[in-house]
């Protein structure tokens, strides 16, 4: 028998997705990793604005946020309180 998949918070991850870019607006354009983190953000963002949203595609692309996010956390980031959110939605 498969798993009952989690019902996501998708207000939760909306607001969470907006603080953490404009976090990364902060940060310097130059910096190691956050055009990847700014690009992973996008896609997420686009994903929760489809009409047709599927709870894997986010699932994948907070997991891939999250990534991108420990990639440049405490190089120009302060330490991420977005990672840690993101791993409590994730389930991890």
């Amino acid at each position: 028998m498969s798993k009952p998949q989690p019902t996501l918070d998708l207000d939760r991850i909306h607001r969470l997705v907006a603080d953490l870019a404009a976090e990364v607006a902060k940060a310097p354009p130059d910096a190691p990793g956050m055009q990847d983190l700014r690009d992973e953000i996008v896609t997420l963002r686009n994903v929760l604005d489809s009409p047709k949203t599927k709870h894997h595609w986010i699932e994948d692309g907070l997991h891939a946020v999250r990534d991108a996010a420990q990639a440049v956390r405490g190089e120009v980031m302060r330490e991420s309180v977005y990672v840690a959110e993101i791993g409590r939605i994730l389930g991890l």
